[in-house]
């Protein structure tokens, strides 16, 4: 049996479900849809990019952004790495409370939007395992630790050209009981405490669902 990872669950999903569509989203003047196969082609070609630049199994990355289609794909990319995502709110507002999230957790990157991009500008020098920040959105001026999704997606591509047996042996490697996410409490009565959740604790609760609910 295969380790029973969100991986190997969203893989198992898009061989039965290519077709249906995983998401809506608007961008524009109306909805337009993205299947489970059209997600797995963005999730594997941002994966590909993130283990271009270094990120690998048991490395922490937060991902701080609104609710869109891109944060589906950057937590199934991180994941598919075998690193360990680290979701932040966006109304985390209080940089000491964000720094102290970042620095707990020992993240090597940030996947943000443009919209929280200031916000890691003013914490990173105070956080020396933070090498490297992908912007969801293109940006003015980026800063030379700042990089583009729009450049992740392209050094996948040229990864996958190449290398996709790497990408393939990177998400095989995961196990059940490794670390999915590290979920921060509010810590409304001391420093906000990590909660390691596996990619056990995840599937666990999907199987039980499908118990209930067909």
């Amino acid at each position: 049996m295969p380790e029973r990872t969100l991986p190997q669950l969203f893989e198992e999903s898009v061989a039965a479900f290519p077709g249906n569509v995983l998401i809506w989203e608007k961008t524009g003047p109306k909805y337009e849809p993205t299947t489970f196969a059209e997600m797995r082609t963005l999730v594997r070609r941002f994966a590909a990019g993130l283990l271009d630049l270094g990120l690998g199994h048991g490395d922490r990355a937060a991902l701080i952004s609104e609710g869109r289609r891109d944060w589906i794909v950057a937590e199934l990319g991180i994941l598919s790495t075998g690193a360990v995502n680290v979701p932040i709110s966006v109304k985390v507002d209080e940089l000491g409370d964000l720094k102290f999230r970042l620095a707990h957790s020992g993240c090597r990157m940030a996947v943000v939007s443009k919209s929280q991009l200031g916000k890691i500008r003013q914490v990173r020098n105070d956080l020396p395992d933070l090498a490297l920040t992908v912007v969801l959105d293109d940006v003015e001026s980026p800063a030379g630790d700042e990089i583009a999704a729009s450049e992740v997606f392209r050094r996948g591509d040229a990864f996958l050209a190449t290398r996709a047996a790497e990408l393939e042996a990177a998400r095989l490697a995961v196990r059940e009981s490794d670390p999915a996410n590290i979920c921060y409490t509010s810590g409304t009565t001391a420093d906000p405490k990590g909660i390691v959740l596996t990619h056990r604790n995840y599937t666990a609760n999907i199987e039980q669902s499908k118990a209930l609910v067909d």
